[in-house]
């Protein structure tokens, strides 16, 4: 059976299905990564989102349990130019890690030529069909019709539902989880105490855990979302009482407690080699991103410290007992410059 995938703008793109059979609907993004494929399909801010790769070949050296960021796949479908079906290591190939997930792929698409279309139009809204259930232009009219995914509260689909501990040794760091990886959470936990806490977590939730530190993590969706203005509300009240550290999502609540603003990016930053420069050290890093929101202005006193060379977005920001960075330093997988970030983290809740 033959599949496709509908654009909204009316394009029809067909393939061949692996994965689950089904029909699902998303928000068409890429990430231009030549690995960390199952990291990427587990990531919690990939939620709503089809995920297509830029490099010719994804599954290469198949699947693995070890390899997750969060308890399965997040991702709606997943698109290819080609999964590889003998891969040289781990338990599963893609194909069969995407059944037992319950995801559907496809694979022969031209995901170059859908990257610049992408590129040029903007993030577009799609419907992938493995199942037969649909023809592709109905799928072009219901991803037409669809709402964005962003629309709605997705951080309040991806967050634990209960606080949970990890690390046995240094300060305490409480740690809100809007879709976080698990890499930050072990990143963190090597040195410090953390509690991960509930995407709505108040004041009083956050002392009961008699933080150092209070960390927000990455997470999907638009942070100006109207179920997000009390956790901007909660941020601005934990700023007056304890430092305060962000990534990704947690970069851009930090900038709206601090009373900036946030836009949705034409087509977003995804991938493992985003070129970003530090502002005080003069140097740059190569880093791991997934982010379709960044920050606008910035009030008085609140500084830029590091900036996306491609784009010149705000790729990080310090204020008084705060900072926070767009992009990923626990980087897993990916490049590894970034990481040090982490012990600026352990010394700023020691302090």
């Amino acid at each position: 059976m033959q599949g496709w995938l509908a654009l909204e703008d009316g394009t029809i793109a067909r393939g061949r299905p692996f994965g689950a059979a089904g029909t699902v609907d998303g928000e068409l993004v890429f990430n231009t990564a030549m690995t960390g494929y199952q990291e990427a399909l587990t990531d919690p801010s990939y939620a709503g989102q089809l995920l297509m790769f830029t490099f010719p070949q994804i599954g290469n050296y198949g699947c693995h349990p070890d390899w997750m960021e969060s308890s399965g796949a997040q991702v709606r479908g997943c698109i290819v130019r080609e999964y590889c079906r003998e891969p040289h290591q781990a338990q599963q190939t893609l194909d069969e890690w995407l059944r037992s997930e319950g995801i559907p792929g496809l694979e022969g698409i031209d995901t170059r030529t859908l990257t610049v279309q992408t590129r040029e139009a903007g993030t577009l809204r799609a419907v992938l069909c493995t199942d037969g259930s649909l023809l592709p232009e109905e799928g072009v009219a219901r991803a037409a019709a669809m709402a964005w995914p962003s629309d709605s509260n997705l951080v309040a689909g991806v967050s634990t539902p209960k606080k949970y501990s990890r690390g046995r040794k240094g300060p305490r760091i409480t740690l809100f989880d809007w879709g976080v990886k698990q890499s930050i959470v072990e990143n963190l936990a090597r040195d410090c105490r953390v509690t991960v806490v509930p995407w709505d977590t108040d004041v009083a939730g956050l002392e009961k855990t008699k933080p150092d530190l209070i960390f927000m993590s990455n997470g999907p969706g638009d942070p100006a979302h109207p179920e997000m203005a009390p956790v901007v509300t909660t941020v601005q009240q934990a700023l007056d009482r304890w430092p305060v550290v962000g990534i990704c999502l947690g970069h851009q609540i930090l900038g709206l407690a601090l009373g900036g603003s946030t836009y949705k990016l034409r087509f977003g930053h995804r991938g493992t080699n985003q070129p970003v420069y530090d502002t005080a050290a003069d140097r740059v890093f190569i880093t791991s991103q997934n982010h379709g929101f960044a920050l606008g202005e910035m009030p008085d006193g609140i500084s830029q410290v590091f900036t996306n060379l491609n784009d010149r977005t705000c790729e990080g920001i310090r204020g008084p007992r705060c900072w926070s960075v767009q992009f990923h330093p626990e980087a897993s997988p990916g490049p590894l410059d970034a990481n040090v970030l982490f012990e600026q983290v352990r010394e700023m809740a020691n302090e």
